[in-house]
């Protein structure tokens, strides 16, 4: 099986009355995909990456503070390509055996948001694992959520860490945690969805 750690960066109505409500509510837009694909849990190989900016079609112009955290212009997603087809050509890289890796589950619901909006088939898409539950199981033991760079800088990996908030770069960021944590301990309680009813379950 292949792993494939995934990132995703998307835009936003620029006010709540720009937001596209059926049929149901859109809150972002994918505006690039990021993926590393890795050939274990192991030695953590990165073997292949992958990396598109998406034109969008339902915010199409950049949030200020969407294009502040990520670099991300206006004429940067004008030159992307349609989501339809970004999607199935990275659906396609990602092989026919995998599994994503997230840091949190946002991005899995952000990308079967977008492909349920665009018509499209998201009971393809594989099980999804959260890294970020793996980091706070092994490293910090405090039951919440953390963000990545926080992740980076509580292993002492800041010199090893690329800029932030581009798809690839983040990716590449979590990649390096994964490194520093034992991915195959405890994977199966990490899968997004199945952790949080447990959670739910546990309140």
């Amino acid at each position: 099986m292949n792993y494939i750690v995934l990132d995703l960066e998307w835009n936003t109505a620029l006010a709540r009355h720009l937001y596209v409500e059926r049929p149901f509510r859109l809150t972002g837009e994918i505006i690039q995909i990021g993926a590393a694909r890795l050939d274990n849990l192991t030695d953590i190989n990165v073997v292949d990456t992958y990396n598109a900016l998406v034109k969008p079609v339902f915010y199409t112009k950049m949030h200020k503070e969407v294009t502040e955290l990520t670099g991300i212009t206006d004429e940067m997603i004008n030159a992307g390509r349609p989501f339809e087809e970004v999607c199935e050509e990275f659906l396609k890289w990602c092989g026919d055996d995998y599994a994503f890796i997230t840091w949190s589950g946002n991005d899995i619901y952000m990308l079967e948001d977008n492909m349920e909006i665009h018509g499209m088939d998201k009971s393809v898409l594989p099980a999804c694992f959260d890294a970020q539950v793996q980091f706070d199981d092994q490293i910090t033991h405090e039951n919440r959520d953390f963000a990545l760079s926080y992740a980076i800088w509580k292993l002492d990996l800041m010199k090893s860490m690329v800029e932030s908030h581009d798809a690839l770069n983040d990716v590449m960021n979590t990649v390096e945690v994964m490194r520093h944590i034992d991915m195959t301990d405890g994977l199966e309680y990490c899968e997004v969805g199945v952790w949080e009813e447990a959670s739910d379950e546990d309140i």
